[in-house]
């Protein structure tokens, strides 16, 4: 825990002394599809029913907050039982997380560390965790990356129906401008507006 401490902290401070100004990604939106795989220890998992457990698909939005902060949220579904995809125990979770991006330290490579929560369902019943985790998002062009993550998901034992465990995703991200989305319409429709009044 010290050594994960250590290295997040010197990402920060070498990320606010990173010449030149925080990455225009910082005001874009992201949309993702991929997956994702859950796994127990052996000990919950003898509880819990399944060690390991894949969602497909899992789906996120990430909305800029601006200042390298951005909040995140995902659904993952129960897999599809086909072929060896196949979980022996219900795993739905809605998951929301606050994330610190580190845009100035790559222009291609951008990690990530996040806080947040989560709902799980499970074959028991529906179950709040608390989550910390770190995340990479590898960008191919302007508008389209991998991302993958590791969460860590903490079940008080207080709640009997889910036990803590990681989860470990990967996605394809599309990354969009939406304020660009809205001015070029209102563009659109003033230059509508002149055109007509010219005639």
């Amino acid at each position: 825990m010290r050594k994960l401490f250590f290295v997040v902290t010197v990402l920060f401070i070498a990320n606010i002394f990173a010449q030149g100004d925080s990455n225009k990604r910082d005001k874009k939106w992201q949309i993702g599809i991929g997956s994702a795989i859950v796994k127990f220890s052996d000990e919950d998992a003898a509880f819990i029913g399944d060690k390991n457990m894949i969602q497909i698909p899992r789906l996120n939005l990430t909305m800029p907050l601006g200042n390298n902060l951005s909040l995140d949220g995902a659904m993952s579904f129960n897999s599809f039982g086909v072929g060896f995809i196949d979980n022996s125990v219900k795993y739905f979770s809605l998951d929301g997380s606050v994330r610190y991006n580190f845009y100035n330290l790559s222009e291609d490579f951008v990690p990530y560390v996040f806080a947040g929560g989560s709902l799980v369902d499970s074959e028991r019943k529906m179950t709040p965790t608390f989550n910390i985790g770190a995340g990479l998002t590898y960008w191919i062009s302007n508008s389209f990356g991998i991302n993958t993550q590791l969460y860590y998901k903490h079940s008080l034992e207080s709640f009997e129906s889910m036990r803590s465990h990681i989860q470990i995703t990967g996605s394809l991200i599309y990354s969009f401008d939406l304020g660009n989305l809205f001015s070029g319409r209102a563009t659109s429709a003033v230059g509508g507006a002149c055109y007509f009044n010219q005639h």
